[in-house]
């Protein structure tokens, strides 16, 4: 029975380890690291990555980290800094897709969507849309995306609006229906009383960030210590009292 036991557990975990590496799109035999190599990319660099890097890199996503890679110019040889992706292509092969840093520039229309100067404003100040928008992908069908800026190489990041969860709970405080509804819509939120690494309090404002395909953080403030929400309430109300009898 000893036996039987340990033979299942081996097979519980070879099957976890099957089901890990076919969690992405590609694997790690499927890296041309070959093609790396010749723009300029040393192979060891990739295996560096960290887990979830690595992950989003063998789904296709673009490289958090920029690299610098070969570029001709001309006739002029250069090397440029630029995210790199894996595209899997229609013979089974896999290409390596350079993303170098372009010039700040929102077009008038894009995938099909036309930009209004308020759309134009936002996302050049805040590098988000701030709502979501029906766009057309490349296959004709239209889906609701988030739009927003890479930070690092100007590009515009569409992401589908189904690529992101919203939790019940973000740094130790749960959202209200309310919160979690603007958030799923790309609007901005700030979340008082979460809890840093350093166990402190602090509030932000939170939004979907497209290019990072996660939840984003901004406008950080570190909330005064000891100080519970009833002795906030009794100071405001103190400062209201306080107040009257100046006016009276």
């Amino acid at each position: 029975e000893r036996n039987m036991y340990l033979k299942l557990i081996n097979l519980f975990i070879l099957k976890l380890k099957v089901m890990e590496q076919q969690s992405t799109r590609m694997s790690m035999d499927q890296i041309p690291f070959d093609k790396l190599e010749k723009v300029g990319i040393k192979g060891d660099l990739i295996k560096q990555m960290e887990k979830q890097e690595m992950a989003d890199f063998l789904n296709g996503f673009r490289s958090d980290k920029l690299y610098t890679v070969n570029a001709r110019i001309g006739n002029e040889d250069y090397k440029i800094p630029a995210k790199i992706r894996l595209q899997s292509k229609e013979d089974g092969s896999v290409d390596i897709k350079i993303h170098p840093i372009q010039r700040l520039n929102i077009p008038d229309e894009y995938m099909g969507h036309k930009f209004s100067k308020e759309e134009k404003g936002a996302l050049l100040n805040d590098k988000n849309l701030g709502k979501t928008i029906e766009l057309t992908g490349r296959d004709g069908k239209k889906d609701n995306y988030y739009l927003g800026i890479d930070s690092k190489t100007n590009e515009l990041i569409p992401l589908r609006t189904k690529m992101i969860q919203i939790p019940e709970k973000i740094k130790g405080v749960t959202l209200s229906s309310e919160q979690k509804e603007k958030l799923g819509a790309g609007e901005k939120v700030t979340v008082d009383g979460m809890m840093g690494k350093n166990e402190k309090k602090f509030s932000a404002t939170l939004q979907v960030d497209a290019a990072s395909r996660k939840i984003g953080f901004s406008d950080f403030k570190q909330e005064k210590q000891g100080q519970s929400e009833s002795a906030k309430q009794e100071n405001s109300e103190a400062k209201k009292q306080g107040a009257r009898q100046k006016v009276s």
